[in-house]
């Protein structure tokens, strides 16, 4: 009886070990200047009312979304007319939608604040966002997901990946389109994020 108790109580102990210290639950910046090789993308497998299916960008750019396989929180899709939606930024309450800027992320860009974003989810419903913010950081190691950042916008300031991440995805009910900038023949120099809440 006293072994079961004790197995017990490793195997609830691993099982929440497994839980916190899974590194898809730690905040980072996923890189969207260099391709993602060797995964594959799945388009959504549900209805949920948070996966979505299609984004609609100030009505002249209009893409699919596909997922990121399980497990693969940094995979950005290589398709050219597609968004890869966030998941670790739907686990804190936001959406997020990520693009190579060679790719789709190019056209983010051309959005300015006030700019309207509609998001249509697997469950049939439609959302419209308006952009509220701008921000546009330079990535200290350009190709890492864990880098510390220069906000160019509030005088070179430093951040590091989770900070920038809890000041982005980490606000509940925002949406949040992330490309890279580049720079001097580095595609990944640094990253911009169009910041939107839902429209009044």
């Amino acid at each position: 009886m006293v072994e079961m108790k004790s197995t017990t109580r490793l195997f609830f102990l691993a099982l929440i070990l497994a839980v916190v210290f899974t590194p898809a639950a730690i905040p980072f910046v996923p890189v969207t200047g260099n391709s993602s090789l060797g995964t594959t993308s799945i388009q959504a497998v549900s209805n949920s009312a948070s996966t979505a299916t299609q984004v609609d960008l100030a009505g002249a750019f209009n893409y699919s979304v596909i997922q990121q396989p399980k497990g693969k929180a940094g995979f950005v899709s290589s398709e050219a007319d597609k968004l890869t939606q966030f998941s670790l930024a739907t686990k804190f309450g936001s959406q997020g939608f990520l693009a190579h800027n060679y790719l789709a992320g190019a056209t983010f860009f051309n959005l300015v604040v006030g700019s309207q974003v509609t998001v249509t989810y697997a469950d049939g419903h439609r959302t419209t966002y308006e952009v509220q913010e701008i921000r546009h950081l330079q990535a200290v190691r350009p190709n890492s997901p864990t880098t510390n950042f220069l906000d160019l916008d509030h005088n070179n300031a430093k951040l590091t990946a989770k900070q920038l991440f809890m000041q982005t995805y980490g606000v509940k009910d925002r949406l949040i389109l992330q490309t890279c900038i580049a720079k001097d023949k580095e595609l990944s120099w640094g990253r911009l994020f169009i910041i939107a809440t839902p429209a009044e």
